[in-house]
């Protein structure tokens, strides 16, 4: 018997655990017993970077969420950035500090299109983020915060100004939903949970990694 039929075996045994309400310990128990018998999974990426300088372009399509919720720009921004130096998907990245400070300074930025930015900041490629919703209750009245954000994505040449992914698609869109969270104290951490993890979510799209290195209990999904 191989190593991959013993896996199979141990699989069939520890599922109806699995499946079992609160199975959480046993999926972690799952994935640490099989992984070493099974081919690993993962996750490549969809658009290969290279070593290409990036400009990540977050911009808040949705009036009242550029209002109520400020930071929200710059932590989907931080997201994407942070999840693509941690795996090494690309070149250089424009500091997110240097784009709010372009939109500050130049008064014409929001006219500019996509190549345009991009073209500003010299980069080889630009992912335009368009972000659509952004909320982190169900209704302004709930008491409890429940997190939802949406965005549609692309990358743009700044050289040619045509869009180099999605290929079939006009944009990618990417949501996020953060785990409900009872103490409303709590927006501003609940906020800045959804928004990074929407961006990190947006960011593995660009990149290759094992699926067993995501954590087991995300924060948002």
């Amino acid at each position: 018997m191989n190593r991959l039929h013993i896996g199979l075996l141990l699989a069939a045994a520890l599922t109806p655990a699995v499946l079992a309400p609160g199975c959480d310990e046993a999926a972690y128990i799952l994935t640490k017993t099989i992984g070493p018998f099974v081919p690993e999974d993962k996750h490549e990426a969809e658009f290969d970077l290279e070593d290409a300088s990036l400009l990540v372009l977050v911009d808040v399509e949705d009036a009242t969420v550029a209002s109520e919720y400020p930071r929200s720009e710059t932590l989907v921004a931080r997201g994407i950035t942070d999840t693509l130096e941690e795996h090494e998907a690309c070149g250089p990245v424009v500091p997110v500090r240097s784009v709010l400070a372009a939109r500050r300074m130049e008064p014409d930025f929001a006219n500019w299109s996509v190549a345009q930015t991009g073209e500003y900041f010299n980069v080889d490629v630009v992912l335009h983020v368009q972000l659509f919703e952004f909320r982190v209750k169900d209704s302004p009245a709930s008491n409890v915060l429940r997190g939802y954000a949406e965005a549609a994505i692309r990358l743009v040449s700044p050289e040619t100004g045509r869009q180099v992914w999605p290929v079939l698609e006009e944009a990618r869109l990417v949501t996020a939903e953060a785990l409900p969270e009872a103490d409303v104290q709590e927006a501003a951490r609940h906020e800045e949970d959804l928004a990074i993890g929407l961006g990190e979510k947006i960011g593995r799209h660009f990149c290759t990694y094992k699926l067993n290195d995501l954590p087991l209990r995300p924060k948002v999904k």
